[in-house]
């Protein structure tokens, strides 16, 4: 998986245009912002840098400018270290807006249920989608993870799936008997068939209708799609997969080192923002129906 400044960059851009659903004006005056920060780095900027860059943004912006840069630069390393692709958060303490304030967002159970089964149908990409969801949902991998899965990343006779994430580092995702069953479905017919549309030959598992492999851009495109056939009015995205995944184990008891183990995160306080949401979760349906809550 690609770590380099700009890389990150366009995902934390995709995730707030497509999950936060921030207005593009806003999502443009980000990279702007951002494609400062990182001009000529070869890795993040670190916080004596961070501070130094606003000291400059300062002598040629205007007071409102100023801030909307140290809540693009608080959103995006926040961001970062959620995802797991730092261990710490180089930006805690600069100011922030609503997306430095916003837990990650959760989907209750019958809403992940209703997503699993939005894609019915029997052709290659109702197929392609369908297993998508599945797979996102029960490994908890990141987009980018999914995107470049390899069809040799099912390991024969195991319940495993071989992800390589942060760092390029592989790990071994536990996968459930329905997601594998439809994975093994889409490799033996579909996905062939969508292969053989493309004169060049891929590893990745998910393709395109020319036989292409899928990119993070798409695969939001595709939980969207899922969102707005099963009538769900909340922003679905492959991260609001990816935090149900983990929320639902730590409400079921689940230890965060597993956890954070199956997330492939570096550091277990990464991990524990799972549990300030199922706190936050519990605070809501305590203020909701309880009747002095």
């Amino acid at each position: 998986m690609r770590s380099d400044p700009s890389s990150l960059l366009a995902d934390f851009l995709v995730y707030v245009g497509a999950e936060l659903q921030l207005s593009p004006h806003t999502v443009s005056a980000y990279r702007r912002d951002l494609a400062n920060l990182i001009h000529g780095q070869s890795s993040l900027p670190n916080r004596q840098q961070i501070i130094a860059h606003l000291a400059k943004e300062r002598k040629r912006l205007s007071p409102s400018s100023v801030v909307r840069a140290m809540a693009a630069i608080r959103g995006f390393y926040r961001f970062l270290h959620a995802e797991g692709y730092t261990d710490e958060d180089a930006a805690t303490g600069l100011l922030g807006t609503r997306i430095e304030k916003r837990l990650p967002r959760v989907l209750g159970r019958r809403s992940v249920e209703a997503l699993l089964q939005a894609f019915p149908g029997d052709t290659e990409l109702e197929l392609r989608n369908r297993c998508i969801l599945h797979v996102l949902y029960a490994t908890g991998c990141r987009v980018s993870e999914v995107t470049s899965l390899s069809v040799a990343g099912i390991l024969p006779g195991e319940a495993f799936l071989r992800v390589r994430g942060k760092g390029n580092k592989e790990r071994l995702v536990p996968i459930s008997a329905p997601a594998t069953a439809l994975l093994r479905e889409y490799l033996a017919g579909p996905r062939v068939r969508l292969a053989s549309r493309s004169a060049e030959d891929h590893e990745e598992m998910f393709l395109s209708r020319r036989g292409r492999p899928l990119d993070r851009i798409r695969v939001y495109q595709i939980i969207k799609e899922a969102a707005k056939r099963c009538g769900l009015r909340v922003a679905c995205s492959p991260h609001s997969l990816r935090h149900s995944f983990a929320t639902h184990l730590v409400t079921g008891g689940a230890d965060l080192r597993v956890v954070q183990e199956l997330l492939g995160h570096a550091s277990l306080a990464t991990t524990q923002v799972y549990t300030e949401v199922d706190s936050s979760r519990l605070k809501d349906t305590h203020r909701r129906l309880h009747p002095r809550g």
